[in-house]
């Protein structure tokens, strides 16, 4: 049985790699000025970022449809096609409860939880893509999955809190502490969930630093490290990319300008890294 690789949008690899992979993405929704716009491919972060800065408005965001993620998955779906879908965690969104509902009325489809989002959902549909094309079947395809999506680390920094407060996921209180005491705090994402860790202080470029040291510097050997980002400050992006591609137990970096969808809750000039866990 062939299968086929689907996902999340929200996953935020770039569709030229999407392309390549041979993945097949369905979008989630933004809302700017009364229009619901599919968030992938063609809204950028910077579409959002515009409108938010001219209209003062917070974007909507909204998980795609059962009744979407129905038809999407019938027009992949075929007498010889198991489909396995790479969901954003559940613990954040709806679109993984969505798509198993959508599973239930239809055959052969797998709908499997990243328990992350952005580059750890990203690294999680890559894997899959390896699997299938050594020849795997869809249970083992899973059953490796299941204890990849454990090993996986995740982490980022926002540049401030603008956003995350009009989306209703910071307190003003703790927006006004965190801009007083130019505390940058880590957002770790464990369980499915984002939780918060170290408080970081200072300079942001020292931040973005201090964060890659933590997530990079004990890893056991050189590994294929993910960079989710929506940064703008394009020289803050090349000197926080140049530091990170110079540590020894890099090999490679996957980076992942955000869609439209998770940008909305993070705003600009927030960094991510996404890496198997130290060890």
């Amino acid at each position: 049985m062939k299968i086929v690789i689907t996902a999340d949008s929200t996953f935020d690899l770039p569709p030229e790699i999407s392309a390549r992979l041979d993945i097949k993405v369905i979008p989630s929704y933004v809302s700017m000025g009364g229009d619901d716009l599919p968030d992938y491919p063609n809204v950028t972060m910077r579409d959002l970022f515009a409108y938010h800065d001219r209209s003062g408005r917070l974007p909507k965001t909204a998980a795609a449809s059962p009744w979407d993620y129905t038809e999407f998955f019938k027009n992949l779906l075929s007498s010889d096609t198991h489909i396995l879908h790479i969901a954003k965690s559940s613990g954040m969104s709806a679109c993984c409860d969505n798509a198993r509902m959508a599973a239930e009325s239809l055959e052969n489809i797998h709908v499997f939880d990243s328990l992350t989002i952005a580059g750890g959902s990203a690294m999680v549909a890559v894997r899959a893509c390896e699997l299938r094309d050594e020849g795997a079947d869809i249970e083992s395809v899973v059953e490796s999955l299941t204890a990849y999506r454990d090993s996986i680390n995740g982490a980022f920094i926002v540049d401030n809190l603008d956003y995350l407060r009009k989306g209703g996921r910071c307190s003003a209180l703790a927006h006004l502490g965190v801009n007083i005491l130019r505390l940058r705090p880590q957002i770790i994402i464990k369980d499915g969930v984002m939780t918060v860790g170290k408080k970081y202080r200072g300079k942001y470029s020292n931040c973005l630093r201090e964060l890659a040291d933590d997530l990079l510097d004990n890893l056991s050997s050189p590994q294929t490290v993910y960079v989710s980002h929506t940064m703008v400050d394009e020289a803050l992006l090349k000197d926080v990319m140049e530091y990170v591609r110079a540590k020894n137990n890099v090999s490679d970096i996957v980076a992942l300008p955000a869609g439209s969808a998770v940008s909305c809750h993070c705003g600009p000039n927030t960094f991510g890294i996404f890496s198997p866990k130290n060890l």
